[in-house]
């Protein structure tokens, strides 16, 4: 069984060593996106994974399509495209934008239905969705025919919709896009940070209520190092955070998520145990340079887990 990401890879431009963007004079170039994130985090835990993305034939399509092919992940379409990178400048000081992504119908937007189609071919066992695709009229219809195939098949699907204010035109389309996808979801998870942006309650257990009210799938709401919250055999738990030296939280959140959706898979329902291991991926993400580079095998996390 092979579970699919469907979305963007592209290239994180980020302050070298931190700090603000503005007075940031040398950037660094880092392999990014959430689907993109999501599949190495899972490979790396032992997840067989294919990931569904056009990839550019410029120079960073091809570190992209290097790095998948080195971490073993399969891609759909096997050819690029001519189309650029997306690329996103990182901002997390204060009063930060968070991202803002630059690209004119960049190659992620340029994937088809015959490539979702192959990639959800028979022996899928779940399939990851966010919200950037349907930023893109046609690729939001593509991913619109993943989702409707995918449920089809009575597979899984996982959510982080992953709002960024900046990239859309206004708030309305921005809470829709989010609306269908908490909407098709079997877990999913929303930030604090996200939920804020949405103008949704920004309190844990007032989110959780919610979306209870408004979606059928399971959420897991997250706070960085506070900790996260879902619901389970109708109680709220809540586990909080590992303290780390925090180096980047560009990717902490989808090691989180890598780490649901692996345990989601084998168990076909989430624990408090579950929690606890994707708080730790989080954590050891979270203490590295890069979005990619601290996520986690299910061995660091075992390790990381027998000293707490």
């Amino acid at each position: 069984m092979t579970f699919v990401t469907l979305g963007e890879a592209l290239i994180d431009l980020a302050p070298a060593g931190g700090g603000p963007l503005q007075s940031a004079e040398t950037l660094t170039l880092q392999p990014g996106g959430a689907p993109f994130n999501v599949a190495i985090g899972l490979r790396r835990l032992g997840e067989r994974v294919r990931f569904a993305g056009a990839l550019s034939d410029d120079p960073f399509g091809q570190r992209l399509m290097e790095q998948l092919t080195a971490e073993g992940i399969e891609h759909v379409p096997a050819q690029p495209v001519a189309a650029p990178t997306r690329l996103a400048l990182v901002d997390h000081s204060p009063g930060g934008a968070g991202f803002r992504f630059y690209g004119e119908r960049p190659a992620d937007a340029r994937i088809t239905r015959a490539d979702v189609e192959l990639a959800l071919s028979p022996g899928a066992s779940g399939l990851y969705v966010s919200s950037l695709m349907l930023l893109d009229t046609r690729a939001g219809e593509v991913q619109q025919h993943a989702v409707q195939l995918a449920t089809t098949r009575g597979l899984p699907i996982f959510t982080d919709p992953n709002p960024r204010p900046p990239a859309w035109a206004n708030g309305s389309l921005m809470r829709a896009a989010v609306i269908w996808l908490l909407g098709q979801a079997t877990l999913a998870k929303l930030s604090l940070d996200d939920a804020r942006g949405l103008g949704w309650p920004a309190e844990p257990l007032t989110l959780l209520r919610f979306a209870a009210e408004r979606f059928p799938t399971q959420l897991v709401v997250t706070d960085g190092p506070n900790g996260c919250w879902t619901v389970i055999d109708g109680r709220v738990i809540q586990q909080q955070g590992f303290a780390v030296e925090l180096v980047d939280p560009t990717g902490s959140g989808d090691a989180f998520f890598a780490a649901l959706i692996r345990r989601h898979l084998a168990n076909g329902r989430l624990s408090p145990a579950d929690l606890r291991f994707a708080a730790a991926a989080g954590a050891l993400a979270a203490s590295s340079l890069g979005a990619v580079a601290g996520l986690p095998t299910d061995t660091q996390v075992a390790a990381f887990l027998d000293r707490r």
